[in-house]
């Protein structure tokens, strides 16, 4: 697989309050449509970069893991087993993966904890 693209956007994030915040987001997650979210406007405000957005794990069962932000509640990342593309350190060489949600997903400001897949 080839690798994706580090270029950002301007994405809208929905906190848990229901409000609108524009934050930057990697263009190839949200082509993806699994994290929620949608293009935002100038007029949305920025949000603080100080404050922690919503989040949870895709990991590809072969020790590559990756946290990545739940921009809406309802995004279908937070249902178990949902894939999403990311880039790995695979034998020295960044190349894209397929990884899978853990499922659910950690609130804003949520201390992170190791919640990588582990096989016997």
């Amino acid at each position: 697989m080839a690798v994706l693209s580090s270029n950002r956007i301007a994405w809208t994030y929905t906190d848990d309050d229901g409000n609108d915040w524009r934050v930057a987001a990697l263009k190839a997650w949200t082509d993806q449509a699994k994290l929620g979210g949608s293009p935002a406007a100038s007029t949305v405000p920025q949000r603080p970069g100080a404050w922690p957005l919503r989040r949870t794990t895709v990991s590809d069962g072969a020790g590559h893991s990756r946290v990545v932000p739940v921009y809406e509640i309802t995004a279908p990342i937070v249902t178990a087993g949902t894939s999403l593309n990311f880039n790995a350190n695979v034998g020295g060489v960044i190349t894209e993966v397929t990884g899978t949600s853990n499922g659910g997903f950690e609130r804003e400001g949520a201390s992170r904890h190791n919640v990588t897949k582990q096989s016997t």
